[in-house]
C-alpha cells in the first residue's frame, strides 16, 4: 500500500524501523501502519512520540488491517492532531494476516491506494 500511495504521489519512502526522518520543513506528513492485533507497532508509536510539534502541518493515515475499521488509524490520527498536524485524510483496506484475509490487499485496494493519493493531491493542491 504504501509503495502505490508514495509512487502516485512522488514521495520518498520512509521505514522509521531503519531511519528517523527529519520532518521539519515537511508540507504533508504520510504515516501508514498495519493493524497488529487491534495495535499500531510500536516502532511507529515511538516515532510518532518523538516527532516535534507541527505548525499546522497536514497530514494523512492508512492502514492494513484484518478487518475493515483497523484502529491503528484513529490512533495514528489522534497521535498526529495531539502534536499539531491537521489530519486531512485516511485510508484503509483489508491486508494479509497469516491465513486470513489471503490475496489482500487486491489490484482494486491498489486502485483505492492510488485514488486516494489523488485525492490528497487535489487537497493540498499539488
Amino acid at each position: 500500500m504504501a509503495e502505490a500511495i508514495g509512487r502516485e504521489l512522488g514521495y520518498r519512502l520512509v521505514d522509521v524501523e531503519k531511519e528517523r526522518p527529519d520532518t521539519s520543513g515537511v508540507d504533508l506528513l504520510l504515516v501508514g501502519s498495519g493493524n497488529y492485533g487491534g495495535n499500531t507497532d510500536d516502532r511507529l508509536l515511538r516515532f510518532l512520540n518523538d516527532l516535534q510539534p507541527s505548525n499546522g502541518c497536514t497530514a494523512a493515515v492508512f492502514a492494513t488491517a484484518g478487518g475493515h475499521d483497523p484502529k491503528c488509524v484513529h490512533v495514528i490520527q489522534e497521535a498526529l492532531e495531539t502534536k499539531g498536524y491537521q489530519v486531512i485524510s485516511s485510508f484503509n483496506c483489508l491486508g494479509q494476516f497469516f491465513f486470513a484475509n489471503r490475496g489482500y490487499p487486491t489490484e482494486d485496494d491498489l486502485k483505492d491506494a492510488k485514488a486516494f493519493a489523488s485525492d490528497i493531491k487535489k487537497r493540498i493542491g499539488d
